[in-house]
């Protein structure tokens, strides 16, 4: 998957984020962009960076901001001297004019020359950035990136000096930091880094997964480039796994595509096709990149997220109010008809497997998640069909529960046919599935309907 944003036409993905940073950042107001691993804050600040882009959202009035990209991963060293050059260096490279500037070029030399101790070090970088402020008539915008350690391991004078030229440049200089947890979370800031903090006040960001549309068009430019034969109920399965997640987007395609080839040429047969769904879904539960990337987002959380998250698998209902709230502001979970639902499958799964214990040996009937098996008195019963499938796995995470129709409809055959599946449709889904799993489908055990209020599955 391309690390860039950009789309072939020169258009760009992420444009309601770019939309709402660039209304504080034309006031140069300073913003922190925050975002659970490998969510793409990399691939935005680096957009942010592409001066064309202003133009193209603000007009003439983006002509006049010098936005500038620096990794700080690209540091030479966790000091402020390693901090200072590498934002000199890249200001030096943003443009011929910078690069050629006198004042700007004897300020970097004296600071890559002065000793780690000296004064010198954060006076050259005052210089310098003063340097460029005095020498341009465009608005600077100082990027970021990678910004955690910085933040916390520097010296905490590096802070108050930034506080101090933006206290200084007030309109002509802002700043954007990207970071995976907001600042006001890290514990002992200090008063040097609450200052620099204060500047970021009610302004964080959270840059949740790409959009549905944006995920299409992923996946479309992933098509081109590998020439794989999506069709669109691949468009559906992908995002459902992935999400809006880059690098579990990526993973999905390919074991996708894959799997794809091993069904030429029946691969456009429907029944074809779902086995193929199938199939790939499987092999995601095995997959090491998928386990690492869903692990960065597990590891990430709080202890009191990860417990809320486990509870709301577990189908508890109950989720602490500021929990849950931190949990939507992070885009781990989203709103769907007021009801929290994970931004991909993945994570969810990930998060079943971490909760997954032997069968318990007081039950009767078992769901082998990982293998997909359903077992009566350990041994596995005959392969449900994905309907099927689907109404255990929502019988079986809700165990000893009433689960009603209207439930039913929508995580197994989807909201959109929530208009479309009578009450007959999900009796007979029912039956099929209690000759498959009862011992006699006339007097169910397991699978036992509450007259009037819907099913509820009994485990021994």
């Amino acid at each position: 998957m391309p690390r860039s944003l950009r789309l072939t036409d020169g258009s760009y993905m992420r444009r309601p984020d770019i939309h709402n940073l660039m209304h504080y950042l034309n006031a140069m107001q300073c913003v922190e962009v925050v975002g659970f691993s490998n969510i793409g804050k990399s691939a935005f600040m680096r957009l942010l960076g592409q001066s064309d882009v202003w133009v193209q959202e603000l007009g003439e009035a983006g002509d006049k901001i010098l936005p500038v990209y620096i990794d700080c991963n690209l540091m030479l060293d966790m000091s402020d001297q390693g901090f200072y050059e590498i934002v000199l260096r890249c200001l030096r490279e943003r443009s011929p004019e910078l690069a050629e500037l006198p004042e700007l070029t004897t300020a970097y030399n004296a600071l890559v020359n002065a000793a780690s101790s000296d004064f010198q070090v954060p006076l050259s970088f005052s210089q310098g950035l003063n340097a460029v402020l005095q020498s341009t008539q465009r608005r600077l915008v100082l990027l970021l990136d990678e910004f955690d350690e910085p933040f916390t391991l520097m010296d905490p004078r590096v802070m108050l000096n930034l506080r101090a030229l933006k206290d200084r440049h007030s309109n002509d200089l802002a700043y954007v930091v990207a970071l995976v947890k907001p600042m006001g979370s890290h514990v002992n800031n200090g008063e040097y880094r609450s200052e620099f903090r204060e500047l970021f006040n009610h302004r964080t960001w959270h840059l949740a997964p790409l959009t549905r549309s944006d995920v299409d068009r992923v996946v479309r430019s992933y098509m081109g480039a590998y020439e794989a034969r999506f069709i669109a109920s691949d468009f559906d399965f992908i995002y459902k796994w992935a999400g809006g997640h880059p690098c579990l987007l990526e993973s999905v395609c390919r074991m996708l595509d894959a799997e794809l080839e091993n069904y030429a040429p029946d691969i456009n047969e429907p029944e074809t096709h779902w086995e193929i769904h199938r199939q790939t879904a499987k092999k995601f539960r095995h997959n090491s990149s998928i386990n690492y990337e869903c692990a960065k987002i597990w590891e990430g959380c709080s202890t009191d997220e990860q417990q809320a998250l486990q509870d709301f698998v577990d189908g508890e209902d109950e989720i602490a109010a500021d929990v849950l709230a931190g949990l939507y502001r992070q885009h781990i979970l989203f709103r769907v008809e007021g009801k929290p639902q994970f931004f991909c499958r993945l994570l969810k799964e990930y998060i079943q497997r971490q909760n997954s214990q032997q069968q318990p040996e007081s039950t009767s009937l078992w769901v082998n998640v990982d293998s997909g098996e359903v077992l009566i008195d350990g041994q596995a019963i005959e392969t449900l069909t994905n309907l099927e499938y689907k109404l255990m796995l929502l019988l079986f995470h809700n165990a000893e529960k009433i689960i009603d129709k209207y439930e039913i409809v929508t995580n197994v055959w989807g909201d959109s046919y929530i208009n479309e599946v009578d009450d007959a449709r999900i009796e007979k889904l029912v039956s099929r599935l209690r000759q498959k799993i009862e011992p006699d489908p006339s007097n169910p055990i397991f699978l036992t309907t509450v007259r009037g209020r819907g099913y509820r599955l009994l485990l021994s």
